[in-house]
């Protein structure tokens, strides 16, 4: 896209900054990826319009030159209010690599509450592999961050702190379950609301309890191209497993999860891996044997959900 002559009347409007990332974790990968943090990036590639001076996002230029154009007459930016930025985000990438390269509890739990989000991030990081009950007392105000990558972070360190490996006093805290539905129901300010749902739902697979099933309730029956309705599927049967209350509502839950039919023969495939995902996860909850029918068909879908 660069080349194009049509571009001429952005060039001198933007500075341009190439981020590459291959995830070898190596010096240049970690400034990359302090960089991805901070605008708040999930997947890649985006081409993102970000304010000079606070490094808001103010828009996706898209990949094309008409839509890159309008992305660019449409940005409002003010003169900036201060001279120091480049300076607090200098400040801001030293105190992170300083918590990369001491990754203490002690320093974490005072960076936690840093003013740079990337600083935030990588202090969270280390609670959650080496203190996530730190992040279960506080998992309602750090799941409101609106940052996405923060956020997955939260939901990973709240799996920890609830693992069957942790230990034997780490009773889910209800804030922390409460907090990851309302993320599951409504993942405000998310730029990646799919991913943040599977991320909170793989957490509550891990601390859910039996109100938490009404609220999986809608996303176990989605569509096999989305990985949330696997996810949730698991997590109804986590959930279920592990309190005996959950049982009557899950098993109902996944009785109605069975897929549609698929016509197209591709399809049906993937459907009926689905069917026998739900059909498993059944099995596991009620330790009941029930034959799944050779052909997966709309008579089979409703004969599966008659006999669980």
């Amino acid at each position: 896209m660069l080349p194009d002559p049509a571009l001429r009347p952005a060039y001198d409007q933007a500075v341009w900054l190439y981020v590459y990332r291959d995830f070898s974790e190596n010096k240049a990968d970690r400034a990359a990826e302090r960089i991805c943090l901070r605008l708040g990036m999930t997947s890649y590639p985006q081409h993102l319009l970000i304010h000079p001076e606070t490094l808001a996002r103010l828009g996706d230029t898209g990949r094309q030159v008409d839509s890159f154009l309008a992305a660019m007459r449409q940005a409002k930016v003010e003169k900036a209010a201060t001279t120091d930025a480049a300076d607090r985000t200098v400040a801001a990438d030293q105190r992170a690599v300083a918590l990369e390269r001491n990754p203490s509890v002690a320093a974490a739990r005072k960076s936690v509450d840093d003013p740079d989000i990337v600083v935030r991030f990588r202090a969270l990081a280390i609670l959650a592999a080496r203190a996530p009950e730190v992040v279960a007392a506080r998992a309602e105000e750090l799941l409101e961050v609106p940052n996405d990558p923060f956020r997955y972070e939260v939901c990973h360190a709240l799996a920890e702190a609830y693992a069957p490996r942790a230990k034997s006093d780490s009773v889910p805290a209800p804030n922390a379950i409460r907090a990851l539905e309302a993320v599951v129901v409504q993942p405000k300010e998310s730029l990646n609301p799919n991913r943040l749902r599977c991320e909170a739902v793989s957490a509550l697979a891990r601390c859910g309890d039996a109100d938490t099933i009404p609220v999986l309730v809608p996303f176990a029956a989605g569509g096999w191209r989305n990985g949330l309705t696997s996810c949730t599927i698991d997590a109804i049967a986590a959930i279920a497993n592990r309190d005996p209350k959950a049982k009557p509502a899950a098993r109902a839950a996944l009785a109605a999860a069975f897929p549609a039919p698929a016509a197209d023969p591709g399809e049906a495939k993937q459907v009926e891996a689905l069917a026998r995902h739900v059909h498993e996860a059944l099995t596991l909850i009620t330790r009941k044997k029930v034959a799944f029918p050779y052909r997966y068909d709309l008579q089979a879908r409703q004969a599966l959900s008659e006999a669980w």
